[in-house]
């Protein structure tokens, strides 16, 4: 399977366990020639930003859950593609931020 992107954007940052954390969103893709086959892992995680804690990536209970998604396209559309699905998965990812956390968002 050749890879189309791996892509991943920081949705924001707030305060966790009396810490800075960022929310991010990624996609991995990947196209199969053969199949005509486009396949999408999306993820989504917060992690610490202090640069002198070891870097985790944790879900949050409101976190979506990570999916795959399978898309039949031409090779040229591929890249193009993959990169709407991760932008509807980015605003899905903001969307599922509780609304406590919201003013904290930058």
């Amino acid at each position: 399977m050749a890879r189309v992107i791996d892509i991943s954007e920081i949705v924001g940052t707030f305060g966790w366990d009396g810490a800075t954390a960022e929310v991010c969103a990624t996609a991995t893709a990947g196209f199969e020639d053969e199949a005509g086959v486009l396949e999408i892992k999306l993820d989504s995680f917060v992690r610490p930003v202090d640069l002198r804690v070891h870097e985790t990536h944790e879900t949050a209970p409101w976190l979506p859950r990570t999916q795959t998604i399978t898309e039949h396209v031409s090779r040229e559309e591929a890249g193009p593609v993959a990169r709407e699905v991760f932008h509807r998965w980015v605003a899905k990812v903001r969307g599922a931020i509780p609304s406590e956390l919201q003013p904290h968002f930058q």
